[in-house]
């Protein structure tokens, strides 16, 4: 009895030193169970002199002439000041690709998918579970139409912005010189304006290679088919509408017409967006099809000419401008290590009150929360925001939403078909037919 009593002391005894030594190693910083989250939240410092360790959280980030290197670090080391304990890294893709798509789904196969990224085509990565569901909170009700950017019902990208693109920034000093008195609404003024410039020995229209080229195509030809139905990307999953109907390729022949015609500048697929964004800015050509974002690169470039803006024509004239609502925002990734960091970071860049006024100035863009934030625009951006006033709810264009997301990569084989045309292949039939052979290949 003894020999049982004294056995059971000892291992009362074993036990309670090895809860001892327990504390000691959680004490020294090995991890056993430990609670970053809440540690992180505060950005205080743990108990017993314990330190917390910081999180890292990755962000890829989208670099353009407007959105620097400079714009995001400025805007992380402000989040990380704001927010001790959470480190971000910054990464981006690489140059002259129209979306990160491809950068993000050869890091997704290699398992390093960023915790945080942008512009992202956000259903090619709900469609590879890649995405966290984004909880509809008050941080995003403040948005307007958040709801329009569902996908199943759930949201998974935080953006509150309106961003046009079916835009055609025109020199003045160059349109006065070739006596022309008023912007072009339909395809028969463009064409007129057009040929008066050529006359004068003027380029008329400016555009590049990369994918400047597909952009230039859809943004001159697709208003005029989605004005008149918002839900084509949604027809053509149902095989109700195709690239090689009636309207499409009437479309595509008045573009095709105005390469015949040499309206557009020599070896433009020789240069990239940068090089010939800086053509047009030192007066080279006289129209520029491009996004709002432009006007941001106008607003501090050194030139001796004013700059306008039109909506890009119509076949009949009436304007229907396309862009982007509550688009090219910020997902988190759904197998993060950091998901409630992750998601601070990316409310934090676009909810922000200083930030999102910050990106709005950057990349002249318009809010969309249901109290927008102001800032002070140039000349040429009141001239796009009196333009979107009378505009009807945007729809997207290429790869972004027409009643429903594309089919992924779409915007590559627009690239294709539109630098084809530009090389002199001029078959619209052939061309639009592909765009129909790759919706149909790429429909999973």
């Amino acid at each position: 009895m003894r020999k049982w009593f004294a056995l059971c002391m000892i291992m009362m005894l074993v036990t309670v030193l090895a809860a001892c030594g327990g504390n000691s190693d959680n004490s020294s910083g090995e991890k056993e169970s430990a609670p970053t989250e809440s540690a992180n939240n505060s950005g205080e410092k743990g108990t017993d002199n314990e330190a917390a360790k910081d999180v890292e959280i990755v962000f890829q980030s989208w670099i353009t002439p407007n959105l620097t290197v400079e714009y995001y670090d400025q805007l992380i080391k402000k989040f990380e000041s704001a927010n001790p304990g959470i480190k971000v890294k910054r990464i981006q893709p690489p140059a002259n690709e129209g979306s990160p798509d491809s950068y993000l789904k050869t890091l997704l196969a290699s398992g390093d998918f960023p915790d945080v990224v942008q512009n992202a085509t956000i259903q090619m990565f709900v469609d590879a579970d890649a995405l966290l569901e984004i909880p509809i909170d008050d941080d995003i009700k403040k948005i307007n139409n958040y709801e329009a950017e569902m996908i199943d019902g759930k949201l998974y990208n935080i953006s509150a912005i309106r961003q046009p693109q079916s835009l055609i920034f025109y020199n003045k000093k160059l349109f006065a010189e070739a006596g022309i008195a008023s912007t072009p609404k339909s395809w028969a003024e463009l064409e007129a304006a057009a040929e008066k410039l050529k006359a004068k020995n003027i380029t008329p229209l400016l555009t590049a290679g990369d994918w400047t080229a597909g952009f230039t195509f859809s943004v001159m030809t697709s208003p005029t088919v989605y004005k008149d139905n918002k839900n084509w990307y949604a027809d053509r999953f149902d095989n109700k509408v195709k690239f090689t109907d009636a309207n499409w390729k009437e479309a595509a022949s008045y573009y095709t017409n105005l390469v015949e015609k040499g309206y557009f500048n020599k070896g433009a697929l020789s240069i990239d967006y940068t090089a010939v964004e800086q053509e047009f800015l030192k007066g080279k050509g006289a129209m520029y099809p491009m996004g709002s974002w432009f006007s941001a690169a106008e607003a501090v470039a050194d030139k001796d000419f004013e700059v306008g803006v039109f909506a890009t024509p119509t076949k009949d004239g009436t304007q229907y401008l396309l862009g982007g609502e509550n688009a090219g925002g910020y997902a988190v990734a759904k197998n993060s290590n950091h998901p409630e960091e992750a998601l601070k970071f990316a409310k934090f860049m676009m909810l922000d009150p200083e930030a999102h006024k910050g990106f709005l100035q950057a990349d002249a863009l318009f809010s969309n929360l249901k109290e927008p934030l102001k800032w002070e625009m140039s000349p040429l951006q009141t001239e796009i925001y009196e333009l979107l006033l009378n505009n009807p709810p945007m729809v997207g264009h290429m790869n972004n939403k027409v009643g429903k997301v594309p089919v992924a990569g779409i915007q590559d084989q627009y690239n294709k078909v539109a630098q084809s045309m530009m090389l002199g292949d001029l078959d619209v039939e052939k061309g639009m037919k592909s765009l129909d052979e790759y919706w149909d290949k790429n429909n999973k």
